[in-house]
């Protein structure tokens, strides 16, 4: 909850609402602000050339979202989605290198947010992170529905998403519609609880 510590420092501000599917921001533009989510649920993916879209992760209430492109001020790398209505708070560049300057310790914090996101980063190139797939189907579950709920998602497609099997897919959704998670209705699937779904960790699964 990063938001939370930072938020006392906080002296300017604004807030700003999306709806449900408005981009956020798109690939390629310039960082100008720094974002937290103050609530909803918001999704990170990239379109190649082919027009394929790859899913990154889901950022939900309390995240701080494109710090990684604002910090090392290079255009962002993928583009975000309000999967849910969203609001922001917006923090300028010159409230954010206010902030860092009356408290060092955030900066230390922001580093280590971002070693932790390429560290992740590494480790699924590197083809490492088997031991999360079970979360990387919870999200994309997540981002797939709410991104296009009218489509009917097959296993298969959800398990490119979420970089797995489509065997590993099937055994996870059963077991998170044993825990009334989600519904599955023939091949397409509802999802009870968003938050809930997004919060297991992996002890869950084990």
């Amino acid at each position: 909850m990063f938001y939370k510590s930072v938020e006392p420092y906080i002296e300017k501000k604004s807030e700003i609402e999306f709806k449900r599917n408005q981009i956020i921001y798109h690939e390629g533009d310039e960082p100008k602000n720094l974002y937290f989510i103050v609530s909803g649920l918001v999704g990170l993916f990239h379109i190649s050339e082919s027009g394929k879209e790859t899913f990154f992760r889901v950022f939900g209430k309390d995240d701080i979202l494109g710090h990684r492109s604002y910090f090392a001020e290079e255009p962002y790398h993928a583009s975000s989605i309000a999967l849910t209505p969203v609001v922001l708070a917006v923090i300028s560049k010159e409230e954010c290198k206010r902030i860092c300057e009356v408290n060092p310790d955030l900066i230390r914090e922001v580093i280590r947010n971002i070693s932790q996101d390429l560290g992740q980063a590494e480790l699924r190139l590197a083809g490492l992170f088997d031991k999360t797939a079970h979360k990387r189907i919870s999200e994309s579950l997540v981002y797939l529905k709410l991104k296009h709920p009218n489509y009917v998602w097959t296993r298969k497609e959800i398990a490119e998403y979420a970089g797995t099997t489509f065997e590993t897919v099937a055994r996870v959704m059963t077991q998170l519609e044993k825990q009334n998670l989600i519904k599955k209705e023939g091949r397409d699937f509802s999802i009870i609880n968003h938050e809930q779904l997004l919060s297991l960790d992996e002890d869950y699964y084990s």
